[in-house]
């Protein structure tokens, strides 16, 4: 029989590597970004200079928009397949609007100014997102199908409104500001990455500071207790899916205008990355624990991988295994994460 000295003195011990544990896993993400990022920058020489990082920042802008989206789809325990499609399709249509035509090769920036296309973009994003939120929540079915079949529908609009090809753009002079550069002393700091940041940064104060925030974190970590709580489920989950639809247009818009072109394939894996992105930054997939920080650190270490392979002369077909690879351990350490496999976990001591 152990005394109650010995168990006193052996909480403490426990406690700390409960803490451990916790720091762990909320700075696991940051560490594995730092080791990549230190590594790139003694074996590639290339990467060391300031328009190679601020290119790997352009690169991660739009995804990491698409990304926050699906984190709080994700956060509720939902997913969206639909996202790449919403970013085509967004493209699409604000091309076409711009355009004037939907034909390949045909007038370029006859048709509504850009402020114009883009809003009318971002407004469909938005519905769509909260139409397939109302689909789930009102019939009660699986995100995954929904979103799934959205996924199609919105490519095939996509294809058949640009017969697959892109519809090329002009770009005025606001869409020229979201997709140009601001100067900051020597540096060309991409006003893309700007808004993605920005983004970021209300995101969070969404996620910690609001009533939206608490509903979103309650009802991914149980919806009976949630429902029960008082708090309308269903009317979050519809908003939560529309502002994933909202964001994956704004994605779409960032893809399109750099792109100066819209087209079906423009949002092409962008489902599966951002997925990846979540899940790598700790946002567990069953919902209800995470940070949109996370995110954010989830896509950039996507990109440096990405990056590395170029830096690192690695074949560029490549880049599918490695994002499929990615994408496995991202959800094999989420698991592992939640503690579901049994011979990883930490035995402990019967109480005595």
């Amino acid at each position: 029989m152990i005394s109650e000295t010995a168990v006193e003195a052996a909480r403490p011990a426990a406690q700390a590597r409960r803490t451990a544990s916790r720091l762990l896993a909320a700075l696991g993400p940051l560490l594995v970004l730092l080791v990549m990022f230190v590594f790139l920058w003694i074996t590639s020489p290339p990467f060391r200079t300031p328009t190679s990082l601020l290119l790997i920042g352009l690169e991660a802008a739009a995804i990491g928009v698409v990304a926050a989206g699906q984190t709080f789809v994700i956060l509720t325990g939902g997913i969206d397949l639909s996202v790449e499609a919403m970013v085509s399709f967004s493209g699409v249509v604000a091309a076409i609007l711009i355009a004037g035509t939907n034909i390949a090769g045909g007038q370029i920036a006859f048709g509504v100014p850009s402020v114009v296309a883009i809003a009318v973009a971002l407004s469909a994003g938005l519905a769509i997102g909260m139409f397939q939120g109302t689909i789930i929540t009102a019939f009660s079915m699986n995100p995954l199908i929904v979103t799934l079949g959205f996924r199609s529908i919105l490519l095939g609009i996509s294809l058949v409104a640009t017969r697959g090809a892109g519809i090329n753009i002009q770009r005025d002079e606001f869409l020229a500001f979201i997709t140009g550069s601001i100067d900051v002393g020597s540096l060309r700091i991409p006003m893309p990455l700007i808004i993605a940041l920005a983004i970021y940064a209300l995101i969070w104060v969404v996620l910690r500071h609001t009533k939206f925030g608490r509903y979103t974190y309650a009802i991914g970590g149980n919806e009976t207790a949630a429902r029960l709580s008082g708090i309308n489920v269903n009317v979050v989950k519809i908003f939560i899916y529309g502002i994933s639809g909202l964001l994956a247009s704004v994605g779409g818009i960032l893809v399109m205008g750099r792109l100066v072109s819209g087209a079906y394939q423009n949002g092409t894996n962008m489902t599966l990355i951002s997925v990846a992105a979540v899940v790598i930054g700790g946002t567990a997939l069953t919902g209800g624990v995470g940070g949109i920080w996370g995110t954010l650190i989830g896509v950039f270490i996507i990109r440096i991988v990405e990056a590395g392979l170029v830096y690192l002369n690695v074949p560029s077909n490549a880049k599918e295994i490695v994002i499929g690879a990615i994408i496995v351990l991202a959800v094999m350490l989420d698991v592992i994460r939640r503690g579901e496999v049994k011979w990883l976990r930490f035995r402990r001591r019967p109480a005595l």
